[in-house]
């Protein structure tokens, strides 16, 4: 398949709640139906046609696939006696993945072992993480006051927000199917990247009113990655959500974990709080013949649009020779 890896940079920071109303906490990465999302309504803001961009995916014939976003670390690294500098992306570490205690506390996998290991390689030593004495990122707590419309009384309150290292960010991947299908007037991959260019502007994420959010990107390789076997197992770079008659399979994965999804969805007609919805989570070890589709979120006195949750499965093929 061919894969398109963008990274992102956040100079402020961003703010993106790992549940409900949690103000405190932040992730450090990005989900993929978070970051469909946001795409979907950057393009709205752009002046796109929301069905043109929904309707293939809910249709079973998605022009792209998408990742979560994960870590983009550089790091110093001493080879042949000399200091060099690295960077490149880091990958979920599959959740089946424990063949020695000290693996456990590893999160993430540098891409040359993440390849090695998919490839049914021997785990040898673990990678350390964080990589660097000096962690990729820092998560903050920022005080905020809000003030009573009526009293005037002040309340103290705090938001997290997870700060880069210099050299650090994001990347995800994008899987091209179909890039030159229609999108209104233009092309998937031209849509993209018209939406990909306004959320950058405008960011994602909470408190953007203070440029929390807001990112840099660039294009950072066009590669090629082995398209999974449908016999086989494939480890997980996105949510996913199982169609109804893909449940029964997830009897054969070899791991997974679920996570809740909940909150509010941007409308038409404002904020709208949505279904919530059981996703499987990024690192899980499915059977790669699975898809996955949109779940439909939208709330039972909800009439003017549908709203959709992106869950199609982004599949990397996995040997399954690391067993728990």
């Amino acid at each position: 398949m061919q894969v398109s890896l963008y990274r992102l940079t956040f100079p402020s920071g961003f703010h993106l709640a790992p549940h409900e109303l949690a103000l405190d906490e932040t992730l450090p990465t990005i989900p993929s139906d978070t970051l469909f999302s946001a795409l979907v309504q950057a393009w709205i803001r752009a002046g796109g046609d929301p069905q043109a961009w929904l309707a293939p995916f809910t249709a079973g014939d998605p022009p792209f696939l998408l990742t979560s976003a994960f870590p983009w670390i550089r790091e110093k690294v001493k080879e042949n006696g000399q200091e060099k500098v690295r960077e490149g992306p880091w990958f979920p570490k599959p959740l089946h993945l424990r063949p020695s205690p000290e693996w456990k506390e590893v999160p993430f996998l540098p891409e040359d072992v993440f390849f090695r290991l998919a490839r049914g390689e021997p785990a040898g030593t673990p990678p350390a993480w964080p990589p660097s004495a000096e962690k990729p990122w820092a998560i903050e707590e920022i005080p905020r006051v809000s003030l009573d419309r009526v009293t005037l009384r002040s309340n103290l309150f705090y938001i997290a927000r997870v700060h880069f290292r210099e050299g650090c960010g994001l990347w995800f991947g994008v899987a091209w199917r179909d890039p030159e299908r229609p999108c209104g007037r233009h092309t998937f991959r031209q849509a993209f990247a018209l939406a990909l260019e306004e959320l950058a502007t405008t960011g994602l994420g909470g408190d953007r009113g203070v440029g929390y959010g807001r990112f840099l990107w660039k294009l950072a390789a066009e590669t090629t990655w082995p398209d999974p076997n449908p016999q086989g197992f494939g480890v997980l770079l996105s949510r996913f959500h199982p169609k109804k008659q893909e449940l029964e399979a997830l009897r054969d994965a070899r791991a997974w974990r679920l996570v809740e999804v909940a909150g509010f969805a941007e409308t038409a007609v404002g904020h709208v709080r949505r279904k919530r919805v059981r996703l499987v989570a990024e690192g899980s070890v499915l059977p790669a013949r699975l898809q996955g589709d949109l779940a439909d979120l939208t709330p039972n006195a909800f009439g003017a649009h549908r709203i959709w949750r992106y869950g199609l499965a982004f599949l990397y093929p996995w040997e399954v020779a690391h067993e728990a």
